[in-house]
């Protein structure tokens, strides 16, 4: 799974005990027609086995830094479904241990505000749910 990795992901992911790739399967079964909504199924399911991995003092990392057809030819991943991201997953190790690069990138994760992306009634109106301030 490393050799699908992008450099910067080999760097921490070569010391992780898991890797895998979430794929999404592309028509649906009973009638052949194009499925919308695989990535969105796929990012549920992703989400729901790293809250379940967390539950269990686990870390996991999803990294669109991957090359998705090396993924497609080594596991042989068939045409009808597309590689969507790899997913690191093991338990968290110690950051005094990582290289510097990699600490100073992580340590300046900066999350959005809510005013920035939530929305109501149409786009850019900030919802009144949200606290301002």
């Amino acid at each position: 799974m490393l050799t699908c990795l992008v450099p910067g992901n080999i760097t921490w992911a070569q010391h992780v005990p898991v890797l895998l790739v979430s794929v999404a399967k592309r028509h649906f079964e009973h009638n052949h027609q194009a499925n919308r909504h695989a990535f969105h199924d796929t990012g549920i399911a992703t989400g729901f086995l790293m809250l379940q991995a967390a539950s269990m003092g686990l870390a996991t990392h999803g990294m669109a830094g991957f090359d998705a057809e090396k993924a497609r030819q080594l596991y042989e991943i068939p045409e009808s479904h597309e590689a969507v991201a790899a997913i690191g997953l093991g338990y968290p190790g110690d950051d005094r241990e990582a290289p510097e690069e990699l600490r100073k990138r992580n340590a300046r994760k900066n999350r959005r505000r809510l005013d920035q992306f939530v929305f109501a009634g149409r786009w850019g109106q900030v919802s009144p749910l949200v606290k301002r301030g």
